[in-house]
């Protein structure tokens, strides 16, 4: 039976964060381990390509071909990669016209949070997938405020909000039919790493900067406000809190407002390669992360990309409510709170039942959010049952898929 030729579309220039590019490479390597032809592309236009002053630079001068370059070699994908530039003008990688060909004989085009401004790939693709991210954001910028995301394009929708679709979430489904998708995780690249004498629970998280929305007369918000709610956590508790926290300027008082309340405040500028983002959880106690209001106020059933690879090393997870409750096991490796005192209760469970909620937090990475799992079932839910093949992780399948995808 042979394998699937899939393109894998994702954005890995619009962040320097390795968090941002190792959720990439999970759908490109995921889909390797189970044995398909998998090639990956990324696009950029042209007022991205600027110098660390923000001054245009030319494509060919730009620091973000090295960078995807980089990034590519280091995950042994680089010879099935191609990046591409303001709208097919010029590429990095493989020749644009390959991907093209590529294109033509696909039958998979899988857009995770992007979008293919190439019109021979797109049109190429005998089936087309959209992979949402950013689960209300997209929905609501689609049916309220007129965004074209091009879902016209697309055979098949899915997103991180588990519970878009169902009558819990008032968010719109913008006429077409939602799957849940689990982020999934690459576990051999993430193995446990419990070790009692890790002391802090951590995260990574962003400030402000995404676009809020109105939804029935109730705005989204945004993650600063829900950090505020919780910011004299510390003070509360003897455990020591810390975020890898990308701020702006303009938000120097919020940054000396939660260090005066006991947060460690840490740089994630400091992650220089995934290896060093892995070992920030690996050494972490725990995770503790608030979230955007947008998927907790209208109940997405959204979780982090991130708390999947702090489940699969074994770290437990107290995270903001967004009602996962209704999708995942929680209490047990996977917590959720609302209010302060249930942020103050999870933390002393955690610490009361260290060893039990690392191992259970391990089980459920295996259990719903193993790549092999969940994109098994991404592609049977999209017809492709028969055609699914044997799964081969370890190194000896990794070269095998390798030696697949260069046919």
């Amino acid at each position: 039976m042979r394998p699937l030729k899939i393109i894998v579309s994702f954005s890995f220039m619009q962040s320097n964060h390795h968090s941002r590019s190792d959720q990439g490479m999970t759908y490109a390597l995921g889909l390797q381990r189970l044995g398909h032809e998998v090639y990956l592309i990324d696009d950029v236009e042209r007022h991205l390509c600027t110098d660390a002053h923000g001054n245009p630079v030319r494509f060919e001068e730009w620091e973000g071909r090295r960078r995807f370059e980089c990034l590519t070699k280091s995950y042994g994908i680089w010879e099935r990669s191609c990046l591409i530039y303001d709208h097919g003008a010029a590429a990095h990688g493989m020749p644009l016209q390959d991907i093209v060909n590529i294109a033509r004989t696909s039958d998979l085009l899988l857009l995770v949070g992007n979008r293919v401004k190439v019109a021979e790939i797109l049109e190429g693709a005998r089936c087309k997938a959209y992979v949402d991210l950013n689960p209300a954001k997209t929905q609501v910028y689609h049916d309220e405020y007129g965004v074209d995301y091009g879902f016209k394009h697309y055979d098949y929708f899915f997103t991180t909000g588990l519970s878009i679709g169902t009558p819990e979430c008032p968010i719109p489904t913008c006429g077409v039919t939602w799957h849940g998708l689990v982020p999934p995780v690459d576990l051999p690249a993430w193995t446990p790493a419990i070790d009692g004498r890790c002391k802090r629970f951590t995260t990574v998280s962003t400030w402000r900067g995404r676009r809020s929305f109105n939804l029935q007369g109730r705005w989204s918000g945004d993650k600063a406000e829900n950090w505020l709610r919780f910011a004299q956590l510390p003070r509360k508790t003897s455990q020591e809190l810390e975020i890898a926290l990308k701020m702006s300027k303009g938000s120097a008082e919020d940054r000396l407002l939660l260090e005066e309340n006991g947060w460690i405040l840490s740089d994630p500028e400091r992650f220089q390669c995934v290896q060093d983002y892995r070992a920030f959880i690996a050494n972490s106690r725990a995770e503790f992360s608030a979230a955007n209001d947008r998927v907790v106020q209208f109940d997405t059933g959204w979780l982090s990309d991130r708390t999947m690879r702090y489940l699969a090393s074994g770290k437990p997870a107290l995270v903001q409510s967004t009602g996962i409750e209704r999708h995942l096991p929680t209490g047990k490796g996977l917590l959720t709170f609302r209010t302060m005192e249930e942020a103050i209760a999870g933390i002393d469970a955690i610490n009361r039942d260290y060893q039990d909620h690392c191992l259970a937090a391990r089980r459920i990475a295996e259990e719903y959010c193993d790549s092999a799992k969940v994109l098994t079932k991404m592609l049977r839910q999209m017809g492709f049952k028969d055609r699914v093949a044997t799964p081969g992780h370890g190194p000896e399948g990794h070269d095998r898929q390798i030696r697949l995808g260069r046919g």
